[in-house]
């Protein structure tokens, strides 16, 4: 696979000065030691439940110091020598498993999954935005075009879980069928499959959400947008990418886009490039998808100066606005500086009708997706 740096000025300029050499002690900050009262603290009721292990990773993997990207195009002919990527047999059971029984039996089994797929998140402080002016390099000031991510300041969070896995079309059909409402696309079966990311708008995402809590007795909600980054950041260290290894190694990490085209219409899907969720390989802290494979919804109403607004313990957000906070990409092309990238959308998504011109609700599957936090109260 033919390696080559991204043509930008701060890959750039990376790839001649490297992150390393600015000293990782002051550019790159480390995950915090566990705090002794933290470990003190005992959890209680459903939260004994969830562990708090942390991955291996986290500590071992530091982000990179010539953060790199290769080629993004692939030929058909090398494309079709790839390897499949497989779910894990314990992730494709549990979906499967979703698929069948009763409604009770099913409920029972997606509330087994969610304290299983909850990742420990022990909180600290982080800088949260886009960091490039942070690492010294000469000439280099931005990671991102946006304007909404510039102001970086210190904020602290507290303690958190996040779900390892974008809420998938089984997990949420569940939820539906318990419900008593109709599946999420399910007018368009050529657009929907159990074991791709859900799309739906941002209320329903956050009923999802809280009927889990309810399921669970856990404190359960949508992550907010500084938990999102913090935990996509792994810890809110310098990672520009949210990958195994800060880096964009197509066809190992991620897949390619004509990769993600092929996966999904394996599955019989139409329209959407939607693959299986965890095929390839999580960010330090164990989570995956966070770089690719559709845009998830977070708490946060969207607004251009929210970080210059901020609290700097575990912000909340604007109080009202006229759009919900996106986070990760999917769709297009995708952008170093993903972990910090800010987008938003409706909260119900419109399109412009081609008949009558009026705006109409979105088709489902082009929304967000979802992914469930627990946050102690």
């Amino acid at each position: 696979m033919i390696r080559v740096r991204l043509a930008s000025p701060l890959t750039l300029l990376i790839s001649v000065v490297g992150i390393g050499s600015l000293g990782c002690s002051a550019a790159t900050p480390a995950p915090e030691q566990p705090r002794q009262e933290a470990q003190s603290r005992k959890p209680e009721g459903a939260l004994q439940k969830l562990s708090r292990a942390e991955a291996p990773a986290l500590t071992a993997i530091k982000p990179p110091a010539n953060p790199k990207v290769s080629h993004h195009f692939i030929s058909e002919r090398n494309l079709a020598a790839l390897p499949v990527p497989q779910q894990s047999p314990e992730l494709a059971k549990a979906l499967a498993d979703l698929q069948t029984g009763s409604v009770d039996a099913r409920v029972a089994k997606l509330k087994a999954k969610v304290y299983a797929d909850m990742v420990y998140v022990q909180g600290g402080r982080f800088m949260r935005g886009d960091f490039a002016k942070l690492m010294g390099i000469d000439g280099v000031t931005r990671m991102t075009y946006n304007s909404d991510d510039k102001v970086v300041k210190e904020i602290t969070l507290s303690d958190f879980w996040i779900s390892k896995y974008k809420v998938t079309y089984a997990e949420f059909d569940v939820f539906a069928d318990a419900m008593g409402k109709q599946r999420s696309a399910s007018k368009q079966p050529e657009m929907r499959h159990p074991l791709v990311p859900v799309g739906t708008d941002w209320q329903e995402a956050k009923a999802y959400c809280a009927w889990l809590g309810q399921l669970t007795g856990l404190p359960i909600d949508l992550p907010t947008e500084a938990q999102w980054e913090y935990a996509a950041r792994s810890r809110g260290q310098f990672f520009m990418i949210p990958t195994d290894d800060g880096t964009i190694n197509f066809g190992r990490n991620l897949p390619y886009s004509a990769q993600a085209t092929h996966l999904s219409r394996a599955l019989g899907l139409a329209w959407v490039n939607a693959y299986p969720v965890g095929l390839f390989p999580p960010n330090p802290l164990g989570l995956f998808d966070m770089s690719e494979n559709g845009r998830e919804w977070v708490r946060d109403w969207y607004a251009a100066d929210a970080y210059a607004k901020a609290e700097s313990r575990d912000p909340q957000g604007p109080k009202a606005g006229t759009r919900k906070v996106t986070r990760s990409w999917g769709g297009d092309t995708l952008k170093i500086g993903v972990a910090v990238w800010r987008r938003s959308a409706e909260p119900t998504p419109m399109n412009k009708d081609d008949d009558t011109g009026k705006l109409i609700p979105a088709d489902t599957p082009y929304m967000p997706t979802v992914r469930c936090s627990v946050t102690p109260r």
